[in-house]
């Protein structure tokens, strides 16, 4: 015995000798010869964080420790090798099977979906066959294998299993070139294929042996009826899947009962209905049956009793009228499981009589049955009495879901479901007593209800008394109210589940249940404190989240076996202090709540592996977190910390994954240079995006290799050039965002081809130079790049077609010249955004070869395109957007525009178009924007307009030569802008906007219409600017103008309007812009592209007319109404026009005084009553309008005194008073002397003037003597001084020619106004 110990001691010395770290070292090194193909065979797989893989490096040296490799425990010899989903590679490539030739006792390779095609020449799986002859387990499966690597399969003599399913193998009988190798293979999986027969595959004389086959999965294939006789020789199988194929009408079961010891038969998703004969099954041993989704009717059920041994069965009735009879299956003694459903809809109340019904007393039957499953069945019953037999009492699982349950369905005694255990309702209608129907359940552990309507709910009350429930789950039910006390007698539950129902009050009646593990009442209204939790101290795991609770945490620091805590989107407050004791917690969500102060109290969970703190008012000292050495995701976005750019407090937190630290203030760290140390963490996905300024690219960045994730936008970087190192360092970057980062210099891609990278946005920088010429070939699989807003230059890169899955394409606003390149065009077959706008491209668009079908939305508005718009546009029937505004474009307006019925959005405004708006009998309802401003375009405006009724918001045909009326047919009740001015338009001011509730801002100016503006103005409650300046209006302006409380600016000059201003008038600026944006419904979730047209509004400000965009509209508000025949007193109420800014009444023959109620318009900046008949004085309060810039009120007949050049009013000179012939002041150049009354009393001649105490001749004498010594100093100093004697008598020349030209100007005007 001792020699036999002592052997095997050797044996294992022997082989330790050429062990290196527990493997051995030709095995260690042909593994690492393995991971150019498989990158991930080093990595262990850890979590599922964000819908995403996480894989970690593996730690360890010792290869038979990885988590994808195992290894003999004695020998340590590699025995398998998982390395599913293991490659990086995203294209078809070919294996070279020998690479595992050194693994000689390896009995399974695992190589599902690695994108692998074949293998190369003369390296198949034969070279295996020599020496792996313990090779028993191949799955190649979720591949790109097709039928020709059969024959080199075929050689693996010792296989037992062979999975090729989810390949692309399509002929007959796949297996043609394989010989009789695969005798001991027991298991073979073929599904999802394309796989038509298996012709002479399984027969011994003229296919392959498969003698000891059992299981055989030939599902989602495209197997008929037939397939059944190629399996007759299999005599000892036992598991069949033909799910999803074509299988169709009846089976003959003859083929099927050779197989007698099946015991497994799936035939899912076909369209089978029976079998013939219709009781012919003799499968005996069948223990398994699914014939769910196929076509059975209600006699299927017959068929099904010669299966005695049959323990669960599925089954799909889609041609079902009335009561489903159960009795046919009351031979099936064995039955354990049934489910059973039907596909007419009996959801509906309204439905409840038709469809298919089941009886739940007929269950009685089957005394083993323990689960029962129904799918959309009425259960029509009126009563649930007493059966015959056995009476439920072996049923323990019950589910009901699509079922409609009898409203009116009542409980007798002798109803038996003691036993159940575990009820399940969903998507169903149920009686409202349903619970006592079916009760007394005293055995329920388990009750689960989701997305039933809250009227037909569990009543809360009934639940109360299953007082031996441990699970309940109510989800999604529409609960409304409070929580009843009742709850509190269910002690006994363990899982408590109320989520996403309307509950709202406090949660007072949990506090009893003290035996809780896991509480989720998320999605709900609860408010008021959590203090109620405190006593469930065995609490596993909390979801509080999406509710309304307040106030602070101090209840769950009790809690101290929490593992999963979430308070997020509450309005919780305070400092997160009650954290601290939580020491097993491995994930914590406190975001979007009102939590401050310092997270020192995190510090002490080691255990955490997912934390979220974003959108909170936290701050302090981000180092706290350092500690958290088991931290995987780590979120503080949105707070209030100052995190250093080099990440140096995360250094230790070797798990660390991802790192979101978005909208916080980033700075350069100061000792980043004087520490060397490397960061333990290998990150997936790293957010950073908001502000600050760290100078260069943060150092830990270059030692990353594993990120998938970086967004880095909105940060200045003080770099000259692109970081393609980034892209050559992570070969499994998927999206890098490093928008409006103060990046220069030339944009470089990788060396290399990059097969992972898909969203790239480098958008708002000041990268120049050219595109780099291979762009496309580089990064092939890009789907998202954004470029625009840059300053490269040149041609765009032909390599943009060798992007076949590129679906977002901008690069406008850089200064790229040069024409589309043709390849692109042909090559981005998927691009649904293409954005060219404001660059400096020429040519005619798409002038060649054209394939971008695929379109949504089309920008190359601000170019130097010529050419007409081209015809291939045609053919894009999904477009969204069309833009191609400022452009030399020519040409007639082609017509198939408007037969595009996906158009929402078409600027062509601002090119040389020219001729008719076309008609059209296109699908151009949908159209929401229309712009053809600025163009050549003539003649009437077509009746086919009227199309656009029902979505039209935007409609710009300004500035061309349209002529003739609106059609009467046109009425946009959706419109908000339509600005129609400088054409030549005729008529009356139709009925089209009557309707238009909505409008915003309507534009008719510089037209010739004419007649009186309409009453029904005033039904344009959303009115805002109002311009019909320069038509042939006349009338009075209608009263109803008052009832526009939105109205902004109101221009009806140069028209011949009479009558009085109306005194109601109201206008004020909006102080909001109002955007008209269209957006894009893309199919990539993360990107919504929009389109705003934007018009300028002339508007005449201080006498000059100007264009305003909305941008500056919104600080904008006004009336002009000068140029008419308006008459009478200028009368406003002054609440109504407190925010003005400018008034315009010049050119009318307005009376009376100036209304001294402008002088309270502090707004005021633009004044122009010129050209009336005003009277009076001009008030000297005007003089506190500070903001007055332009005032003119020349030719009126005002008088008085001109106002003092003070302030304001100092700015203005004698030109804005001209033309009043009784006003006086230096500003009119009238004295304005006091003119003697009668009342005065005359002096006395010849009295002596009485000086009062001043004695005039020492006056005199004294001022004559400072007067001569003044004039010879002065004399003295230029005597002296030649500099300031120059000076002098240059000012004396200036005022002597100033009085020159003053004489010269002045006096021959009012000499000859004085003769007028």
């Amino acid at each position: 015995m001792e020699s036999k110990w002592l052997a095997m001691v050797l044996v294992v010395l022997s082989l330790g000798s050429g062990l290196c770290d527990g493997c051995l070292e030709e095995e260690r090194f042909a593994l690492f010869q393995l991971k150019p193909f498989f990158e991930f065979i080093d990595y262990k797989f850890q979590d599922l964080i964000n819908d995403d893989f996480v894989y970690e490096k593996e730690s360890s040296s010792n290869c038979c420790e990885w988590e994808r490799v195992e290894c003999n425990p004695i020998t340590r010899r590699v025995t398998h090798l998982f390395l599913n989903y293991s490659s990086n590679m995203e294209i078809d490539w070919y294996l070279n099977a020998s690479l595992f030739l050194p693994f000689e006792k390896l009995q399974s390779i695992f190589l599902r979906g690695n994108f692998i095609t074949g293998c190369v020449a003369n390296q198949g799986f034969e070279r295996l066959s020599s020496k792996l002859d313990k090779l028993e387990n191949l799955d190649l499966s979720n591949n790109h294998f097709n039928n020709s690597i059969l024959a080199s399969l075929s050689e693996l003599s010792s296989l037992k299993s062979l999975n090729l399913a989810g390949n692309v193998f399509t002929r007959s009988n796949p297996t043609n070139e394989s010989n009789n190798n695969w005798m001991n293979l027991k298991e073979l999986y073929l599904g999802g294929n394309e796989i038509k027969s298996l012709g002479s595959l399984f027969h011994e004389k003229e296919g392959m042996k498969f003698n000891k086959l059992e299981v055989l999965s030939l599902n989602g294939n495209l197997f008929n009826n037939s397939v059944f006789s190629s399996l007759v020789e299999l005599s000892n199988l036992k598991s069949l899947d033909l799910s999803g194929n074509q299988l169709e009408g009846a089976i003959y079961t003859k083929d099927l009962n050779a197989l007698s010891n099946l015991e497994e038969l799936i035939l899912d998703y076909n369209e089978v209905n029976g079998f013939i004969p219709s009781q012919g099954l003799r499968l005996m041993n069948l223990k398994h049956l699914d014939l769910s989704n196929n076509g059975f009717n209600n006699s299927i059920l017959a068929s099904l009793a010669t299966l005695p041994n049959l323990k669960t069965l599925s089954i799909g009735i889609s041609q079902c009228n009335g009561l489903i009879d159960m009795k046919d299956l009351y031979g099936l003694g064995k039955l354990e499981e049934l489910t059973m459903a039907s596909y007419i809809d009996a959801y509906t109340e309204a439905d409840a009589d038709a469809g298919c019904s089941f009886s739940l007393q007929s269950l009685g039957f089957f005394p083993t049955l323990n689960t029962l499953s129904l799918d959309g069945f009425n259960i029509n019953e009126t009563t649930m009495a007493s059966y015959s037999r056995n009476n439920f009492t072996s049923l323990k699982r019950l589910k009901l879901l699509y079922c409609n349950v009898n409203k009116n369905l009542t409980r007798q005694e002798g109803l038996n479901l003691r036993s159940l255990e575990e009820l399940e309702l969903s998507y169903s209608s149920l009686p409202s007593n349903f619970i006592q129907v079916f009760g007394p359940l005293i055995s329920l552990k388990k009750l689960t209800a989701s997305d039933i309507d809250g009227n037909n709910s569990p009543p809360m009350h009934d639940v109360c008394e299953s007082t031996n429930l441990q699970e309940l789950g109510i989800n999604g039910c529409n609960l409304k109210g409070s929580l009843p006390m009742c709850f509190s007698n269910l002690t006994s539950l363990k899982m408590l589940s109320l989520s996403y129902n309307q509950f709202s009050g406090n949660i007072s009646a949990l506090q009893s249940l003290t035996l809780l593990e896991s509480l989720d009442i998320s999605s709900n209204q609860f408010s008021g404190n959590i203090s109620a939790i405190q006593s469930l101290t065995l609490l596993a795991s909390l979801d509080l989240s999406s509710n309304q609770f307040s106030g602070n945490i101090l209840a769950i620091q009790s809690l101290t076996l929490l593992e999963s805590l979430d308070l997020s989107s509450n309005k919780f407050s305070g400092t997160t202090s009650a954290i601290q004791s939580l020491t097993l917690l491995a994930s914590l969500d406190l975001s979007f709540n009102q939590f401050s102060g310092n997270i020192s109290a995190i510090q002490s969970l080691t255990l955490l592996a997912s934390l979220d703190l974003s959108f909170n008012q936290l701050s302090g000292n981000i180092s706290a977190l350092e500690s958290l050495t088991s931290l995987q995701l780590l979120d503080v976005s949105n707070n209030k910390f100052h995190i250093p750019s080099s990440l140096r407090p995360f250094f230790n937190l070797s798990k660390l994954k991802y790192f979101h630290a978005d909208n916080n203030t980033i700075h350069a760290d100061d000792h980043e240079m004087s520490h060397s140390s490397t960061p333990r963490f290998r990150l997936s996905s790293i957010s950073l995006s908001c502000c600050g300024s760290v100078g260069s690219f943060p150092k830990f960045l270059y030692h990353q290799s594993e990120l998938q994730h970086v967004d880095l936008s909105n940060i200045y970087f003080k770099v000259d050039r692109f970081p393609f190192w980034l892209l050559e360092n992570n070969t499994m970057l998927v999206t890098l965002n490093l928008v409006n980062c103060s990046l220069s210099g030339p944009f470089q891609v990788t060396s290399r081809v990059h097969s992972t990278l898909s969203y790239l946005n480098i958008s708002n920088n000041a990268f120049g130079g050219n595109i780099p010429a291979r762009i496309g070939a580089h990064l092939p699989f890009l789907v998202y790049l954004n470029m625009s807003k840059n300053y490269f230059n040149g041609s765009i890169p032909s390599s943009f077609g060798d992007t076949s899955s590129l679906q977002i394409l901008d690069l406008s606003n850089n200064q790229l010249s040069g024409e589309i390149p043709e390849h692109m065009a042909m090559g981005c077959s998927s691009l649904q955004f293409l954005g060219l706008s404001n660059n400096k491209l020429q040519g005619s668009i798409f002038s060649g070869n054209f394939n971008l079908t695929s379109l949504l939305e089309l920008e190359l508005n601000g170019n130097n395109f010529t050419g007409m718009i081209p015809n291939v546009l045609a053919n894009c029937s999904y477009l969204y957007i069309l833009d191609l505004s400022n452009n030399s474009i020519y040409g007639e307006v082609p017509s198939w525009i408007w037969n595009m019925s996906e158009l929402a959005a078409l600027d062509v405004s601002r090119n040389q178009l020219f001729g008719r708006l076309p008609q059209w009998r296109g699908s151009a309802s949908n159209l929401e924007q229309v712009a053809m401003a600025d163009n050549q375009l003539e003649g009437l405006i077509p009746r086919a307009i009227c199309s656009l009724n029902l979505k039209l918001q935007f409609l710009d045909l300004s500035m061309n030569s349209l002529s003739g009326t609106l059609p009467s047919c046109f009425k946009p009740g959706s419109v908000r802008e339509v600005h129609l001015f400088k054409n030549k338009l005729q008529g009356a001011l139709p009925n089209a906007f009557h309707d238009s509730c909505l409008l915003v801002t309507l534009d008719l100016s510089y037209n010739h219409l004419k007649g009186n503006i309409p009453n029904w103005v005033s039904n344009l409650s959303e009115l805002s600017y109002l311009l019909l300046r320069r038509n042939h209006f006349e009338g009075e302006i209608p009263i109803q103008l008052c009832k526009l409380d939105r109205l902004s600016l109101i221009d009806l000059s140069q028209n011949n309007l009479s009558g009085g201003i109306p005194y109601c008038l109201k206008v004020s600026a909006l102080n909001y812009a109002i955007e008209q944006n269209i957006w894009l419904r893309s199919s990539l979730d993360d990107i919504n592209s929009s389109m705003s047209i934007e018009v300028s509004i002339e508007y005449t400000v201080k006498s000059r007319s100007y264009n305003y965009k909305r941008r500056m509209l919104q600080y904008m508000s006004g009336i002009d109404l000068s140029s008419n025949k308006l008459t009478g007193e200028i009368s406003f109420e002054t609440r109504n026009i407190m925010k003005l800014f400018t008034l315009n009444l010049s050119h009318n023959s307005l009376t009376r005084p100036i209304p001294q109620v402008f002088s309270n318009l502090k707004d005021l900046e633009s004044l122009d009553l010129s050209y009336n008949n005003l009277t009076g004085n001009i008030p000297v309060e005007f003089g506190g309008l500070h903001f007055l810039q332009y005032f003119n009120v020349s030719y009126n007949n005002l008088s008085g005194k001109t106002p003092e050049r003070i302030r304001q009013l100092g700015t203005f000179d004698e030109s804005c008073y001209v033309g009043n012939p009784f006003l006086c002041g230096s500003l009119v150049g009238k004295n304005c002397s006091p003119v003697a009354t009668p009342l005065t009393p005359k002096a006395l001649v010849g009295n002596k003037e009485d000086h009062g105490f001043i004695d005039m001749d020492a006056f005199y004498a004294s001022f004559f003597a400072c007067y001569v010594v003044v004039l010879l100093c002065i004399t003295a100093v230029l005597y002296i001084n030649p500099y300031w004697r120059q000076a002098w008598f240059y000012y004396i020349q200036m005022a002597v020619d100033s009085c020159y030209y003053f004489v010269v100007d002045n006096f021959p005007i009012n000499f000859c106004s004085g003769n007028m």
